[in-house]
């Protein structure tokens, strides 16, 4: 995971960013640390989806699931129209507490757009074109310029508004949106129209994370798009949707500060640096305790932790507890030594077996310590540029459901 502007907002006393020659801007130990010792807790993500497969399944709070079974989840009455199922009135209070009944409505809203029966794709055609560009980009850019002419036709944006997703899209588009209205509630606190300024500890935060800290992720819309490129469709319809039902007129009634706020912020600028930060700077929902079993439930992004790099051999846990993630020292750490979590789980793998895992679910050959002690190097730097690491997302590509495993199961 990685960022493109000098740290985060949040300083942490045992942590320090610095640059380092093969991996960029990293988090490195500002004193001697012993195992256990707890040196990141966020308590919830700053944007998260739970899939539309698992929603009935899971608790949109504290994301329990249990092997299938729904009974526990006794709070339902947001469920039909917003997609939130609750394990009990505390769970159910806590979210309210964070989130407010205004994004209940939001979200019921985008759930109107949802196609309810869903249908297969044939984007084999659009596929083969894309494939044969030689500049990505130039394709990317070139799908947002049309949508960009498109937002300025009145009568084209008003058929927007009878678009269905299917449910990968509407799924990915509760994320935006739910990192949209953050960004919203955000401003509102601050009394601000615009980003960049400066931050108190007064103003709202999620997950300890601004707008600015989520939107300074390395982009990896690139990468992502030059694999996947049928996504550069589904991130336009998103678009499309988001705009034509909150980014145009707004409720008569609506009295809301936030939610006009809203209606400013959802962009192609904004609505596609959500996108793209995503592929890579996810942390998968996973069903704990994880196994080779475990199944994807979601993802969060948690722009935070985000300076954590990989390494085979780590020296730092993640444990999920709910939403909150805690990072744990597994050994002694000395001061300025670099601190790093292990992206896939291979720690028990040979090396061979590593590097492909790594290279085929996060795109990097894998040079870190213990790969260079028992392999040496491949490359004259730590990762080779091939793509940010998409995590279990592509693992399942590999394994056959290409297309939906590409965009529906990342995280770390």
């Amino acid at each position: 995971m990685f960022w493109t502007n000098d740290a985060p907002s949040y300083k942490h006393p045992a942590l320090e960013v610095k640059q380092t020659p093969f991996s960029g801007r990293t988090y490195h130990s500002n004193c001697a640390l012993t195992p256990g010792s707890c040196i990141l807790d966020i308590a919830t993500p700053y944007a998260d989806t739970i899939y539309k497969h698992f929603r009935t399944e899971v608790c949109a709070e504290c994301w329990r699931y249990d092997g299938g079974r729904r009974t526990f989840l006794t709070m339902r009455d947001l469920g039909e129209n917003a997609g939130l199922f609750f394990c009990n009135d505390q769970c159910k209070a806590s979210w309210l507490g964070r989130e407010g009944e205004e994004l209940v409505e939001l979200l019921s809203g985008l759930e109107t757009a949802r196609r309810r029966k869903q249908q297969g794709k044939d984007k084999q055609t659009d596929a083969q074109a894309i494939l044969k560009l030689e500049d990505i980009e130039q394709y990317i850019v070139g799908a947002w310029d049309v949508a960009r002419r498109d937002t300025m036709r009145v009568k084209l944006v008003r058929q927007w508004k009878t678009l269905q997703l299917d449910d990968f899209e509407a799924d990915i588009a509760r994320y935006v949106l739910i990192a949209l209205y953050h960004y919203a509630r955000e401003l509102d606190s601050q009394g601000l129209d615009a980003p960049g300024s400066c931050c108190s500890s007064s103003h709202v935060r999620f997950g300890m994370a601004s707008w600015d800290d989520f939107s300074a992720l390395q982009s990896g819309e690139q990468q992502q798009i030059s694999k996947f490129p049928e996504l550069v469709n589904d991130h336009v319809h998103i678009y499309q949707v988001l705009h034509s039902r909150f980014g145009t007129l707004l409720p008569p009634d609506c009295v809301s500060p936030t939610r006009k706020r809203l209606k400013e912020l959802i962009t192609i600028e904004n609505v596609r640096k959500a996108l793209s930060v995503d592929p890579g700077n996810s942390f998968g929902i996973w069903e704990v305790p994880i196994t080779e079993e475990s199944e994807g439930l979601g993802f969060g992004v948690y722009p935070i932790p985000s300076f954590f790099n990989h390494n085979c051999s780590p020296n730092v846990r993640k444990e999920r507890d709910g939403r909150r993630l805690r990072f744990v020292t597994t050994r002694d750490v000395a001061l300025g030594e670099e601190v790093c979590i292990s992206y896939g789980h291979v720690e028990a793998m040979g090396l061979e077996q590593r590097r492909k895992e790594l290279m085929d679910g996060w795109f990097f050959c894998c040079q870190c310590s213990q790969c260079m002690t028992e392999g040496g190097s491949t490359s004259p730097t730590r990762f080779v540029p091939v793509s940010l690491h998409i995590c279990p997302r592509a693992h399942n590509v590999l394994s056959g459901l290409q297309r939906l495993a590409a965009r529906c199961v990342p995280g770390t």
